[in-house]
């Protein structure tokens, strides 16, 4: 089978499609991702208008025309809307769906009022440049750091397409080629080839795209307590190590607060476990809006514990802090139905001395929230200062 323009046009629909089949799979297993349902309505789409564009010798030549161009500019908002979701960016979709509009005008008009093959090649070119260097700018400017890397290759395959469509701007239309785009010329083939290349350069992108931000979520539900949001033991004393260590090197103090939701048990014991479920979310929301504006790691420690490191702050600051804590406790409680349920805290403090590891600073805001618990809960208790 010699590699022309029909076969081009072959193996691009077995491509479209097979790439559309593998993502409808992936969608099956992934259910509950958003951007994959988008991007694979999109390429259905897109297989759809190559398949009526090529079947536009055996069906009436306007509707499969315009038919195919209107599944094409659709099967790109659908992938740009995707992009735009997968990075958290808002996506007015008036933009975009004005853009179809000028496009699908350009087409009518120089298929039915003037018709001419090589001004809707130039048409579907600028549209094409358009949208793939959109998406390309948005994977570029708006990347999250920990995705850079499948979203820099991702924009490298959209930008190469728009460059691609691009060059075809300048690309002679064969003079005998008449409406008949499988006779458009060896120039046109040679983009033709170029975006089949690219179209299975854009499915792997894809897979990229989504494996990483998988990973990523991966990595962050390792560091995260489920219930609260808040970072997990370990992954609080691995980060508030590496920040013992910055706040020593710029000689800066810093200071651990420690801190318990007195009678825990007894709200377990009386109203349930979702009830204290709830009194542990309500408490990290004002631990959360306390700390705002404070430099600060924030963790659940273990049960009922939770862990606040204030690197750059004095043993005044942080007392000043966990008063404001135990007021904003005392004058909102968390609510049960509609029982309001008073909850407070005790709270050892600990200042860094240079010289114990976080384990041993940590111990002695343990020591400190014990002797808090014993005269009384319900206050601070500051540790003694080492020997």
């Amino acid at each position: 089978m010699s590699l022309d323009l029909p076969t081009i046009g072959v193996l691009g629909l077995l491509l479209c499609t097979g790439i559309a089949v593998g993502f409808s799979l992936l969608l099956v297993v992934l259910r509950g991702q958003p951007v994959l349902r988008l991007w694979t309505a999109s390429l259905w789409v897109l297989t759809l208008g190559v398949v009526l564009l090529g079947l536009r010798p055996w069906l009436p030549q306007v509707p499969a025309i315009l038919g195919g161009n209107a599944a094409m500019a659709i099967s790109s908002v659908l992938m740009l809307r995707g992009m735009a979701l997968h990075l958290g960016q808002p996506m007015p979709l008036w933009r975009a769906l004005g853009l179809v509009a000028l496009f699908m005008a350009g087409i009518f008009l120089f298929l039915v009022p003037w018709p001419s093959l090589g001004v809707r090649l130039h048409v579907f070119s600028v549209f094409a440049v358009v949208i793939n260097g959109w998406i390309g700018w948005l994977l570029l400017r708006h990347a999250p750091p920990a995705q850079r890397v499948s979203c820099r290759l991702a924009a490298a395959v959209f930008i190469s397409e728009a460059l691609v469509y691009g060059v075809r701007l300048f690309l002679p239309v064969d003079a005998g080629a008449g409406e008949d785009i499988m006779r458009s010329g060896s120039p046109m083939f040679l983009t033709y080839l170029a975006g089949v290349m690219l179209e299975l350069a854009r499915c792997f992108a894809l897979v990229l795209l989504l494996l990483e931000r998988l990973l990523v979520d991966l990595r962050r539900a390792a560091r995260t307590d489920g219930l609260t949001g808040l970072l997990n033991r370990s992954a609080v004393l691995a980060d508030g190590a590496d920040q013992l260590q910055q706040v020593r090197r710029q000689q800066r103090p810093l200071a651990v607060l420690l801190l318990d939701v007195d009678h825990f048990k007894n709200i377990n014991d009386r109203w349930g476990h979702v009830a204290g479920d709830h009194v542990l979310q309500h408490f990290t929301a004002v631990l959360e809006r306390c700390a705002r504006g404070h430099a600060h790691l924030l963790s659940r420690y273990g049960g009922e514990e939770f862990l606040l490191l204030l690197p750059g702050s004095g043993s005044a600051d942080a007392a000043r802090l966990a008063a404001a804590i135990r007021s904003a406790l005392q004058q909102g409680p968390a609510t049960l139905g509609s029982d309001p349920v008073a909850v407070t805290a005790s709270i050892g403090l600990a200042m860094d001395d240079g010289h114990a590891d976080l384990a041993g600073l940590i111990a002695r805001a343990d020591a400190a929230l014990y002797r808090a618990k014993a005269e009384g809960r319900d206050r601070l208790v500051a540790a003694a200062e080492p020997a």
